[in-house]
This record gives C-alpha cells, sequence and structure tokens, in this order.
C-alpha cells in the first residue's frame, strides 16, 4: 500500500487530505518523497483536498507544501511567518506590528488570492478549531495560525483552490491545513537564541520532545512536547530613519512645493513657519470669563471668550523632557504662547512589535487496532501573551461607537471644587458645577480661580496606552480510520477545542472619571507625578474583559472502490459532519444607556455573542478512465442553524499526454457564510485614513472655516466605519476554476504553473468612505444623502469650534451588496541536482502574479486592487501586490552541513486605494478626492502637484540558514536574516500611515541584519 501511495505522489497525484491527521504526512504536488525526519517521522504519503485515501482520488488543484526542514532552513520558528513568505499570500498575514493597532491583537493570519483573511479556511490536521474571539477589523473571524506548537508541525500544505466541496464555508480563496507529525521516537532538544545586529529584539526559544513506540515494529507511538518562545518588544525609536519619528520635513517636493510636515506636536515646519498650538504631556491653561453663576460667557455666535494667551499650568517644571521653542514674532498664532515644548509622539510611545511570550504542549498517541485500523488521540495547548504601547489621546477626544457617543473638544477647569463637584457636556464643552466658596475650595490646578476665570485645559496625559492580551488555547482530537468489511474504508475523526483570551487595558481615559476628576479636584494636572494610584484610577482605571471562542466537530467518511477501469478503481466516497461553534466577547466599552459618559475614549466598542450548528453532508467520485485520464465530482451540502444553507460543487480533471507531462483544471462552486460577527455584532468601528486637499473644491469651504487653526487637519484623520451585526444576511457565493501544467522531464525536476480565476457574490460589507461620501460631508455641511448610511461628525476644532467638524464616523449594518473578482498565475520549480558524489543542490521556487482583483458595487461602480494599496478595507492598506516570489536553494555536503540561501521578492504597487476615496493608479485624482496621498506641501488639482510618492517600490530580502552536525546525535545551525541588512522602503501611504513602511512586507527590514544561534539534540 505505502508502495503504492508514493509512486502516485512521483506521478504527480499527491494532495492535501481532509484527513490528515489520520493518515500522517504530505508533501509537496508532484515531489518526490523526503527522508524521514531527525524526529523518526515516517514517508507516509497522502492524499490532500479529499475525503478518500485513494490515490487513484488525487486532486488536480495546486497544493504548495512548506516542510518542517523548509521552516528550519529559512530561518522560521513559527508558523505564522512560514505563511508571510507563501508567494499565494498576496494580501499578507496580519504582521506582529498590528498586535498594537489591530483588532486581533495577538493573532495573525493568512489572505490568500489578494482576498481577505476571511476567504483563507485554516485547518490544523484536516480539522477545524475554535475562532480567535477577536474579529479583525470587527468583521472577520479568523483563526489564530500560530495557536500551535511550530516544533511539532511536519508541512503546512496549502491548497490554491475553491474546497467548499471538501471543507464547507470559509474555504474560497483556498486551505491552509498545518499537519502535526504522527510519530515521534526518542528525545529531540532543540534550542535557540537571536538578537538584531544592533542588539535588540531579542528571541529566546527552546522545544523538548521525547517519543517512544514504533507504529510499524511495536504497534503503538506516543510522545509529549512542550515549546518556548520569547520575543522582546521593538520600538519605533529603536530604528534610525524616517520611520522613527513624525518629523517628515526632510522629505521635499521642488521649491514651489515645499516640503512634509514636520508632525511633531509644535514642531517648526521646512520654511520656518509654525501651523499652531499643539496638545503635549506639559498641560497648558487660558483663561475665560465667567458670569455671576460662575457660567462660562460666551459670544453672540456662542464661541468662548478668551483673557489672554495659554501659559503653561507648571511654569516651574518648564517643558520638562521635552524640547522647548521660543516662537518669533512672525511663528506666533492667536492664543498660542511664547514659549512652546515640541514632543515626538511617534519617538516616545509607538511600539513597532509587541512583548510576546509563547508556551504550548501537545501529547499524542497512535496505535495499530487489529490489522486494519489505527486510531489516535491528542491534545493540544498553546498560551500566547502579548503586551503592546502607544500614545495616548489628548483630554479631549470622544467615546468609541456602539453607544450614545460623546464628544469633548473643549474642557474648562472650575474656579472651586468640592467632593459634591460635577461635570457636564454641552455642545463638547465639559464644564463642573455644584462647588462655590461655601462648599468647596479654590481648584489648585486652575491659577486664575482667585480671580474668579475658569481655565481652558489643553495637554495629554503623559503615560501610554498599554494593551496586554492572555490567550489561552485547548485543543482536543481524536480518530480512528481503517478497512472494514469488502473493502470498505472508514475514518472517524472528533475535535473539540477553546480559546480564553483576557485582555487588559491600561492608560485609557474614562470619561466620567474625568468629568468627577475635574469637578472634585482629585487629580492634580499641574503635577501629574505627584497623584496616587488611587487617583490615577478613578481617570484611568484598569479595563478587563474575558472572551471566549468554543468549536466541536465530528467527521466520519465511508468509501469504498465499486469496479475497475483500465485506469484504476472508481471510488465512491461519503461524508458527514456536524460543527458547533460559538463566541462571546463582550464588549470593552459597553454601551451604558443610564449614563453614556461611562465608557472610555480609544476602546473599540466590538462586541458579539453568539452560536450555531451545522450539518454537512458530502460526497466524492473519483474515475480513473485511463493511466492517463482521471476525473472527479464531489459535492456538500451544508446547513446552518442560522438559516444558511448551500451547495457546492466541484468538478477535477487530469490528463497526462505523455508521462512527463500533465494537463489539469477544476471547476468550483463555493460558499461563505456570515460569521459569527457579521450575523450578532453589537456596532463597532474600524478605521480608515483621509486627507483635507485645500486646492480642491469639496475642501474649499471647510479649508476658510479653519484657516485659523491647519494642523487641526493637515496631517490626514481617520474617519470610523462603525458597522453592526444583521441576521438576514446571505451567504456568499464564489465560482472558481484553474487551469495547470506539470511538467516532469526527470524524477529530480518539476515545473508547474496554474491559472486562477475567482468571483465572489453577494460580498458582505460595510459602508465605505467613498468619493461620494466625502463630497456631500464636505460641501453640504455634514449631511450626508445614501441610503442605509449615517455619519456623524468627529472632534470638533478646538480653536474653531462653531466649524464643521472633520468627519467621524460612517455608521451602517453590514448587509449582502458587492462581488469581486480575482486571477491570476502560480508558477513552481522543484530541482534536485547532485553536483558531486558528496555535494548536492536543492532548489525550488514559487511565484505568485495577481493579473486582476477588482470589486463591484452595487451602485455599479468598480474598484481595482491589484498593483496597488487596496482595498484599504480588506487588507488594512497592506495593499495587493502583482507579484511575489521565494527561491530556496541548499546545498547539502552528504548528510553533514548544509547551506541555504532564500530569497523573497515582493513587487511594488501604486499608492492609491479605490475603497479609501481614491482613483486606480491616480494619485492626483486620489489626493483630490480624499484619500490619504502624501504631498510636498499642497497638492494642486491642475496636475502639477506630485505626491511623495505614487509608486512603492518592489523588496527583495535574502536569508540565510547553514547547520553543522558535529557529533552523530548534536547539530548546531546559524540563521542570518536580511543577510544585506536592507532598510524598508519609504511608503507614508501604507498601514494607514503609521510607520511610514508596509509592515506587511517590510517587517524584517525594518528589524535588520538578525542573529540567531541554535543547537539540536536527538536521542
Amino acid at each position: 500500500m505505502k508502495t503504492t501511495i508514493q509512486k502516485a505522489a512521483l506521478r504527480g497525484a499527491t494532495s492535501l487530505s481532509a484527513f490528515a491527521l489520520l493518515c500522517g504526512t504530505a508533501y509537496a504536488q508532484d515531489a518526490a518523497p523526503q527522508a524521514a525526519d531527525d524526529a523518526g517521522e515516517e514517508n507516509t504519503i497522502i492524499v490532500t483536498g479529499s475525503i478518500t485515501r485513494n490515490p487513484a482520488a488525487a486532486t488536480a488543484s495546486p497544493v504548495v507544501s512548506v516542510t518542517a526542514d523548509d521552516m528550519t532552513k529559512r530561518g522560521i520558528t513559527t508558523v505564522a511567518d512560514a505563511l508571510q513568505t507563501l508567494t499565494a499570500n498576496n494580501a499578507g498575514t496580519i504582521p506582529a506590528s498590528w498586535s498594537a493597532f489591530g483588532f486581533t491583537t495577538g493573532a495573525t493570519a493568512p489572505s490568500l488570492r489578494g482576498f481577505n483573511n476571511a476567504y483563507t479556511l485554516t485547518l490544523f490536521d484536516g480539522m477545524r478549531t475554535a475562532y480567535y474571539p477577536l474579529a479583525d477589523d470587527t468583521q472577520r473571524n479568523i483563526v489564530d495560525i500560530n495557536s500551535i506548537s511550530g516544533s511539532i508541525v511536519q508541512s503546512i500544505d496549502t491548497l490554491l483552490d475553491g474546497a467548499s466541496a471538501t471543507y464547507g464555508s470559509d474555504a474560497i480563496a483556498g486551505v491552509v491545513n498545518v499537519i502535526t507529525k504522527r510519530q515521534i521516537t526518542g528525545l529531540h532538544l532543540d534550542g535557540s537564541m537571536g538578537i538584531s545586529q544592533r542588539g535588540d529584539g531579542g528571541e529566546q526559544r527552546i522545544n523538548a520532545t521525547y517519543g517512544y513506540g514504533d507504529l510499524d515494529e511495536q504497534g503503538f507511538n506516543v510522545y509529549a512536547n512542550v515549546e518556548y518562545q520569547h520575543n522582546d518588544s521593538l520600538f519605533l525609536r529603536d530604528r534610525n530613519g524616517i520611520w522613527n519619528t513624525a518629523d517628515q520635513s526632510s522629505i521635499c517636493g521642488t521649491a514651489e512645493q515645499g516640503c512634509l510636515t514636520n508632525s511633531i506636536r509644535n514642531g517648526i515646519q521646512a520654511d520656518g513657519s509654525y501651523n499652531g498650538f499643539q496638545s503635549t504631556i506639559i498641560n497648558y491653561v487660558r483663561p475665560y470669563s465667567t458670569d455671576a453663576s460662575g457660567n462660562l460667557i460666551l459670544d453672540d455666535e456662542g464661541a468662548t471668550i478668551p483673557l489672554g494667551n495659554y501659559e503653561q499650568l507648571n511654569p516651574a517644571a518648564g517643558c520638562g523632557r521635552l524640547t522647548s521653542v521660543t516662537l518669533t514674532a512672525e511663528q506666533q498664532t492667536p492664543g498660542a504662547p511664547s514659549v512652546v515644548c515640541q514632543q515626538d509622539l511617534v519617538n516616545d510611545y509607538r511600539m513597532y512589535n509587541a512583548e510576546i511570550t509563547r508556551k504550548g504542549g501537545t501529547l499524542r498517541a497512535t496505535a495499530k487496532v487489529g490489522d486494519n485500523a489505527e486510531a489516535f488521540f491528542m491534545f493540544n495547548y498553546m498560551n500566547v501573551k502579548t503586551a503592546n504601547s502607544t500614545s495616548n489621546a489628548g483630554w479631549v477626544g470622544n467615546t468609541a461607537a456602539g453607544g450614545e457617543q460623546i464628544t469633548v473638544s473643549q474642557i474648562y477647569l472650575p474656579t472651586y471644587v468640592c467632593s459634591a463637584g460635577t461635570s457636564s457636556i454641552t455642545g463638547g464643552i465639559l464644564t463642573a458645577s455644584g462647588c462655590d466658596a461655601s462648599n468647596g475650595t479654590l481648584n489648585p490646578n486652575n491659577p486664575y480661580a482667585a480671580n474668579g476665570q475658569l481655565a481652558r485645559l489643553v495637554g495629554l496625559p503623559d503615560k501610554p496606552r498599554e494593551t496586554f492580551t492572555d490567550a489561552k488555547t485547548y485543543r482536543l482530537s481524536a480518530g480512528i480510520n481503517g478497512t472494514v468489511g469488502d473493502g470498505w474504508n472508514f475514518s472517524l475523526g472528533a475535535t473539540a477545542s477553546k480559546v480564553t483570551l483576557d485582555v487588559k487595558n491600561t492608560g485609557y481615559i474614562y470619561l466620567q472619571g474625568l468629568m468627577d476628576a475635574i469637578a472634585q479636584g482629585t487629580y492634580n494636572f499641574v503635577d501629574p507625578s505627584a497623584n496616587s494610584a488611587e487617583a490615577d484610577q478613578l481617570v484611568f482605571p484598569d479595563q478587563e474583559k474575558r472572551a471566549t471562542s468554543k468549536l466541536a466537530q465530528v467527521i466520519a467518511t465511508l468509501n469504498k472502490d465499486v469496479f475497475e477501469l483500465p485506469g484504476g478503481f472508481v471510488n465512491i466516497a461519503v461524508a458527514g459532519q456536524y460543527r458547533y461553534e460559538a463566541i462571546n466577547n463582550p464588549s470593552s466599552n459597553a454601551p451604558n444607556n443610564d449614563n453614556p459618559t461611562e465608557r472610555y475614549y480609544g476602546i473599540n466598542a466590538v462586541g458579539v455573542k453568539g452560536n450555531r450548528d451545522i450539518w454537512s453532508a458530502s460526497y466524492e467520485i473519483s474515475v480513473p478512465v485511463l493511466d492517463q485520464l482521471r476525473f472527479k465530482a464531489d459535492g456538500s451540502y451544508d446547513h446552518y442553524s442560522t438559516g444558511q444553507k448551500n451547495f457546492s460543487p466541484k468538478f477535477e480533471a487530469e490528463f497526462k499526454p505523455i508521462e512527463q507531462v500533465k494537463l489539469r483544471g477544476t471547476f468550483s462552486k463555493g460558499f461563505r457564510a456570515p460569521n459569527l460577527n457579521e450575523s450578532f455584532q453589537l456596532p463597532a468601528t474600524g478605521y480608515t485614513n483621509a486627507s483635507i486637499n485645500c486646492e480642491s473644491a469639496i475642501y474649499a469651504a471647510f479649508c476658510a472655516a479653519h484657516a485659523s487653526n491647519p494642523a487641526y487637519y493637515e496631517d490626514g484623520y481617520s474617519p470610523g466605519i462603525t458597522s453592526s451585526g444583521n441576521p438576514d444576511l446571505k451567504s456568499e457565493k464564489s465560482t472558481s476554476y484553474t487551469l495547470g501544467l506539470v511538467v516532469q522531464p526527470t524524477r529530480a525536476v518539476t515545473l508547474t504553473v496554474d491559472y486562477w480565476h475567482t468571483k465572489i457574490k453577494n460580498v458582505i460589507t460595510s459602508a465605505s468612505a467613498t468619493q461620494d461620501l466625502y463630497t456631500q460631508y464636505y460641501t453640504n455641511n455634514g449631511v450626508v444623502d445614501i441610503p442605509g448610511v449615517t455619519v456623524t461628525p468627529g472632534v470638533a476644532d478646538p480653536e474653531n469650534p462653531n466649524a464643521l467638524p472633520l468627519l467621524g464616523q460612517i455608521i451602517s449594518s453590514f448587509k449582502n451588496a458587492n462581488a469581486m473578482k480575482g486571477s491570476g498565475l502560480d508558477f513552481s520549480a522543484d530541482l534536485q541536482l547532485p553536483l558531486t558524489e558528496k555535494v548536492s543542490l536543492h532548489s525550488k521556487a514559487n511565484a505568485s502574479y495577481l493579473i486582476k482583483l477588482e470589486q463591484f458595487n452595487e451602485d455599479g461602480s468598480v474598484w481595482r486592487y491589484d498593483g496597488s494599496l487596496g482595498g484599504c478595507n480588506l487588507t488594512s492598506c497592506s495593499g495587493a501586490p502583482r507579484f511575489r516570489l521565494t527561491w530556496q536553494n541548499t546545498l547539502d555536503f552528504n548528510d553533514k552541513a548544509s547551506l541555504t540561501l532564500t530569497t523573497s521578492y515582493t513587487s511594488g504597487y501604486s499608492s492609491t486605494s479605490a475603497d479609501a476615496g481614491g482613483t486606480y493608479k491616480d494619485c492626483i485624482a486620489s489626493g483630490e478626492s480624499g484619500q490619504l496621498i502624501t504631498y510636498p506641501g499642497t497638492p494642486g488639482i491642475d496636475g502639477s502637484a506630485a505626491p511623495v510618492q505614487c509608486h512603492s517600490k518592489g523588496i527583495l530580502n535574502f536569508d540565510g540558514h547553514g547547520e553543522v552536525k558535529v557529533a552523530d546525535k548534536f547539530k548546531l545551525y546559524l540563521d542570518v536574516l536580511n543577510i544585506l541588512d536592507t532598510k524598508p522602503k519609504y511608503d507614508p501611504n501604507a498601514a494607514y500611515g503609521l510607520y511610514q513602511f508596509n509592515p506587511a512586507w517590510s517587517d524584517r527590514l525594518f528589524m535588520g541584519r538578525y542573529l540567531r544561534v541554535g543547537a539540536k539534540v536527538d536521542f
């Protein structure tokens, strides 16, 4: 049987099994089987993307396999890093840096084919696992690909084709199956330490595995594994370059255009100008008059009346650790102090990589049952902890969506404070009352209190906002497979998993606590460092929650060879499964209808509680007409307790006109059922980026109204897109086909090329920040007339509070509205060549080319994304590069030593994003209509202005790995990542402008040259 399966693999019939956990290890499409690894894993070949183990039923779909050996030789220590190098991962895996800013804090998932991560199904040993409790961009439920120990992974197999007919929902763009080792014998230790060339970014890693028993000789195997890995945090300030500062004024255009903005708070621009007073951690105040009742006096137009300029609340302390700058007469703006404090928030607080600690363990037992069956049991545990930090918002702000939003644009410290004091907010103005000379004392935070004046407060808390996550994944799986009766092959598998996620947020302003502290005088704004822990907790109370996710799945299959054709036996297989999914993610900023001020600034309100049951039945008919011609038909019917049901067929064909050439093709219908967030989510907000172009007629009136304070809008802004669940959603439906060619001139050479095409209808979407929406908001005084969409203004300009604020929130429910279509090419090459008697070369390359990626909207417009930064709503502005390449070359010295060089390339892309208000590959039009396109100076609308960067450059990286066997059971290895110490490509538009480069593609480049040394011991 084993020989037959290996022969089928050599003939190009290998693929990834739906029940890999019952069968063993899968190898790359059309690749010869490899030798057993150091852990003693058998050289078993299985059939992939199929509900049967019969080699005659092997899929025609393209499969890419990254083995444990590949991961080692590429310097990869986690499954997420392995998938980031997968060329078909066109939209990028969520990088570690998004832990500080993204919604899936601490988790990561791939995005195949340029579509988002909702269309890639992730499996572990052919079975599903519980979702991560937090949804990406508040919408997409993902599986954390790093929730399993990397040291027990045998291979990561990616099926690059629609697979709903086998796996059900979510498998539209492809399937990632992480296959663990079936058998391990002996004791195996692996430890390493890594550090960047600059002495930071440290990594410590160790794993140990012990296994006993041989399945062939003794009929059983048991192994246990433990793993630990810790990665130090890395701040943006830890790297020199334009990305570690908010000052971009060194990037200049022509003399007429000028330079980019110095966005350091109170920074002086390249031309010597000053754009207006901005808040820093040094609190400033300004006096305002009151009436006889102590109320703030307003002028006839409702504006407050200042009695002087801003001055430091604590002049004795000066600017402290910040830079003090004395403004010239030309730089002075109305109300600004003569001396300002400069603060670079990017350099001060912004973390790039979170501190991450991973601890996990696995226990597996496998045993022969009689002569014709094999059973197994496995338990996995993984604990991932992260610690993130970013800059705080100012004392003014607004509470998150999900309840009544409260906006605070101005804060006035009262003259008297007392324990009975209360605060109120009217028109964005926060004032206090309830205290006077009879029941209170003069406010120590208000230097004008003795004069009966209020003090307007401008400043930032001197503390970062931090998020700590503690995710624990528990997974049980068991199964049995074998043969009974007259050639009936069966398999039965079951799994249950649970993810518990504890989230703790610190340093976030709690509005009601801030209001009480202002009215009662319990917080020291003069010297914040003197506040007690109790005073701090009143304004910044720690916010903690626990979110959970559960999944249970049972699968059974039965297949039999029914009759023989010239090409082999016709095989008929049937399968049935039941699945239960549930998420309980309470909001971190829950609605409070009794007192809407009892909420935080900045903590997203995302929350969902829901569950569902899924039943499915599937079939597979494999017809080997001739040795040269094979067909296969699959189908699956899925029924959801939430009301969705779907039938998904798939057809496959392979034709070999000669032994060395194979033609293959597939056609399938797929679906994606609305996930639990899309069906049951509370209103929650994701963000996009936008800019104000004062030369455009759209923004002319807005710019005129805010002319005295350009700092309010000049660096761009982030409108929120608030979406809520819709239980009436329909499933998305897809149509996919592939056409491929496999060429094997010799057993040592395999070449493949595959064309793919996928179209998705009924795409579930929320409202988008379209050009029409921007135009309506800014030309119609904030009024937008788009069906199903509500728009709210953002925080008002503190210097022009009566002017139209920036666009704040775009609010809608999820709906089935759009369609998407993508097409592309995948290439692979595998060469195994003996160079001398003791030296051999193994060269393998994978490449993907994205031909077209489009979104079709219900208004008839078409947005194109391929080769651009778009779609920002799909990929968090990581873009969809057209071409990606990975090329791995290994020189093996008679199994005593090896050297590997891995080359990775990702092509450049246009900086435009059609779903962020831009025009495909037209930067001038994109900047004019509202997309955040970075220009030196002010962009013109006549085409004369040139953006700083309209096309991001391609990224080339080289990684090296060397290992030497110094003794029979002892091996040393060295990784050198980013060998050339290449720097990130400047990209001020990617990733919402957070880093000035694209973290999805330049992650290793930002870290710089990285060294890792390790040792393996095998007994």
